[in-house]
């Protein structure tokens, strides 16, 4: 009796297959992690606190100042949302310990800058 010889396109098509499956089963759900991720930094989900005091920062941000000048002087804001239109708005919160400076930005030039005293709510991650 002689074997019959299996082909090696089959063994292709097969693993094919079985990795179509396994990409329908893990991608939707890598996706959505992914989009999860990305809302809760919009959100400002474990967004950092800063050292030093919020009233010592005030004091080092005036209106009219570069946007560049205020990050040398105070580092990277703890969240900054940003929107364009036919001008740049900005709008950068720096989380301390002892309350919340918000820096609002038009054009890249500080436009106001405001402080709410008392320790800042930041949303932590319900993701598990």
């Amino acid at each position: 009796m002689s074997r019959e010889r299996v082909s090696p396109a089959l063994f292709f098509v097969i693993a094919g297959i079985l990795l179509a499956a396994v990409a329908a089963l893990w991608l939707p759900r890598w996706w959505e992690r992914r989009e999860y991720r990305k809302v809760e930094a919009i959100a400002g989900v474990g967004a950092r606190i800063l050292g030093g005091t919020v009233v010592d920062a005030r004091k080092r941000v005036d209106p009219g100042m570069m946007a560049d000048k205020v990050t040398s002087t105070l580092g990277a804001p703890s969240i900054a949302v940003k929107t364009q239109g036919l001008s740049t708005h900005e709008v950068w919160k720096y989380y301390f310990s002892d309350g919340t400076l918000t820096v609002n930005l038009t054009d890249g030039y500080v436009a106001r800058a405001s402080v709410a005293l008392g320790a800042p709510k930041i949303r932590q991650s319900r993701r598990p």
